[in-house]
């Protein structure tokens, strides 16, 4: 969880996390043959998360440029469960006494032309035009949502395009549409409106939006890509380098690259096998996938890892507790 409490006004950095999609894709790379034929999708797919991240980074910025009233909270990477059936993801979410900002970042480059009828925008990038999801659509769908939660305060929202090298045309008049280094003087505005609650009520506005929370628990990554597990570099990778480590002694295990030591080789990747295979494990796959010498090797090795434990008849099922990655 990546957010900022401020309660002067002044903000000297804004915290925020990069995305699972990010971690996962990483240390997915690293498990996988370079000649394997989905590495240079993969790497793509990386890419793209990366350069959106890097845009929500720069928007993070602008928005330090901000002198905010007394009492502040900036969510990043919001995921809420409005209900059963809805559940959205906010880049950013700014809570206030006076008002709720939502705010869309879009990191494109090329021309981008707005269909809002469509409901779709398309982007004209060396001569390939490409549709993607107006987000016009994609912010209202929020604040509709966002409105079901009946907080009292306005709600207001922006879609900022955080590239110098994009051009928007036929943006529809009147839509809280622009460029990062414009937002803010928008923010700013916003600012002027008189408080709608006291503090009290800011605090269980904060309250109400924290309990709807949720963590969204993406696929592994091996069944989005429909890649079959055992083709993964198996053993206990090096936390900096990623090549394998050596068993030195029964509680030392050095890199062979970098011969880094690391003392407790089983908690990051561990994580490597929830986020790219499945969401459960057993004392026989550990051993396995991570090439340990016996059974009760792994066993250790899981209870070391913090896991929630699950009896199946005579087999016992280890997950990750909920809510931590």
């Amino acid at each position: 969880m990546s957010d900022t409490l401020i309660k002067k006004g002044l903000i000297s950095i804004i915290s925020r996390n990069p995305p699972q999609s990010h971690i996962a894709s990483n240390r997915l790379l690293i498990r996988l043959h370079t000649s394997h034929p989905k590495t240079n999708e993969i790497c793509e797919q990386l890419n793209k998360i990366e350069a959106g991240f890097a845009g929500e980074q720069l928007v993070d910025r602008s928005i330090l440029e901000v002198s905010f009233p007394k009492d502040l909270y900036i969510f990043t990477d919001l995921q809420l469960k409005i209900h059963d059936y809805l559940y959205i993801q906010l880049d950013t979410l700014i809570v206030t006494k006076k008002y709720l900002l939502i705010i869309e970042v879009k990191n494109m480059v090329g021309t981008i032309t707005f269909q809002p009828h469509k409901g779709q925008v398309i982007r004209n990038l060396d001569g390939v035009r490409t549709p993607f999801e107006c987000p016009i659509t994609q912010i209202n769908r929020h604040i509709h949502a966002i409105g079901q939660m009946q907080l009292p305060l306005p709600i207001f929202k922006a879609i900022v395009y955080s590239s110098n090298r994009v051009i928007l045309e036929n943006v529809p008049p009147g839509e809280p549409i622009f460029f990062r280094k414009n937002l803010p003087l928008y923010i700013q505005n916003l600012n002027n409106i008189e408080d709608r609650i006291n503090t009290s009520q800011f605090e269980e506005v904060i309250k109400k939006i924290q309990l709807r929370r949720s963590t969204f628990q993406q696929k592994p990554l091996c069944e989005r890509w429909n890649i079959h597990p055992e083709t993964l570099i198996r053993g206990l990778l090096c936390k900096n380098c990623g090549k394998s480590l050596c068993k030195i002694t029964n509680k030392t295990w050095k890199c062979t690259n970098c011969k880094a030591v690391d003392r407790n080789p089983i908690a990051h990747n561990m994580d490597d096998y929830f986020l790219l295979i499945k969401d459960s494990i057993t004392t026989a796959e550990c051993k396995d996938f991570f090439g340990l010498s016996s059974s009760h090797e792994a066993y250790y090795m899981l209870k070391k890892c913090n896991l929630q434990s699950i009896n199946h008849g005579r087999k016992t099922v280890y997950r990750k507790k909920s809510g931590i990655f």
